[in-house]
C-alpha cells in the first residue's frame, strides 16, 4: 500500500499499488488442497504485502517438518518469516508452525503427529514484499 503523505502526487502507479492483485495458486508439494471447496488455498498481492487465504491438509501423516507448498517467486518474502496455522477440523484447535522462505517454499513444523484428515487454515498469514 502506498504510504500517502500531504503534497504527494497521485499517480496511476500509486493507485494501482493500493489495489489487490489477482488470486494466484500455490504449488503443492507434500500437502493437498483441503476438502472444503469454498476455501481454496491461494495467494494474493495486496499493495506491498502478500497474503494467503484458504486451507490445506497433508498428503501423508508426518511428525517434525515437511515442505507443504510453494508460493510464486514474485510473492516470496525478502527474508524468511514464521507464522502459525490453526487446525480447523473437529476437536481442539491446535497450531502448526509455518516458515515461508525467500524462495517461496512453505515448510510446516509439528512435534505432534499430523494426519491426512487434519486441515489447517492459512488465512491471515501475510508478509511484506519489500
Amino acid at each position: 500500500m502506498t504510504d500517502w503523505h500531504p503534497g504527494m502526487d497521485i499517480t496511476a502507479g500509486r493507485i494501482l499499488d493500493d489495489l489487490p492483485g489477482d488470486w494466484e495458486d500455490v504449488t503443492f508439494s507434500n500437502w493437498t488442497q483441503g476438502g472444503l471447496t469454498y476455501a481454496p488455498l491461494r495467494i494474493q498481492r495486496h499493495g506491498r504485502r502478500a497474503r494467503l487465504n484458504g486451507h490445506a491438509q497433508p498428503g501423508a501423516t508426518f511428525t517434525g517438518s515437511q515442505t507443504a507448498f510453494t508460493v510464486p517467486t514474485a510473492l516470496a518474502p525478502a527474508y524468511q518469516h514464521y507464522f502459525d496455522a490453526v487446525r480447523i477440523t473437529s476437536g481442539t484447535p491446535t497450531l502448526l508452525g509455518v516458515a515461508i522462505a525467500t524462495t517461496g517454499v512453505v515448510t510446516v513444523f509439528s512435534t505432534a503427529s499430523i494426519t491426512t484428515t487434519d486441515r489447517y487454515d492459512f488465512t491471515r498469514i501475510e508478509w511484506p514484499l519489500d
